[in-house]
């Protein structure tokens, strides 16, 4: 098993990267993040698309304002080709990122 780390960075969502699949196959996604809002008791999401089309979605309830909230890790299986891929983060509705968020995509095949 490898693993290919696809973004390591800090925010403001929205977060795009691209990245050259290594396999023909069954793969795998981690994401991990954090995000806040201005709003109390939010549902925080967080989207994940591939190549343009919604694969996941991260979430978590906050309670609290202004709380930066670290999103449960978020695994996504996913059927990859050879050749560029694109993945793109994008924070929900009512959902805040700024420098303070770091976010990390990774690729197990």
């Amino acid at each position: 098993m490898q693993v290919l780390q696809v973004i390591n960075q800090v925010g403001p969502l929205p977060l795009k990267a691209t990245f050259s699949a290594p396999l023909d196959g069954p793969a795998v996604f981690v994401v991990t993040g954090s995000l806040w809002s201005q709003t109390a008791n939010v549902l925080l999401t967080m989207a994940v698309a591939l190549d343009g089309q919604p694969i996941g979605t991260a979430q978590i309830w906050s309670n609290g304002v202004s709380t930066h909230r670290a999103m449960p890790a978020l695994f996504i299986g996913v059927p990859l080709t050879y050749g560029q891929h694109t993945i793109t983060l994008t924070a929900g509705a009512n959902v805040i990122s700024d420098p303070n968020d770091m976010f990390n995509v990774s690729l197990i095949y």
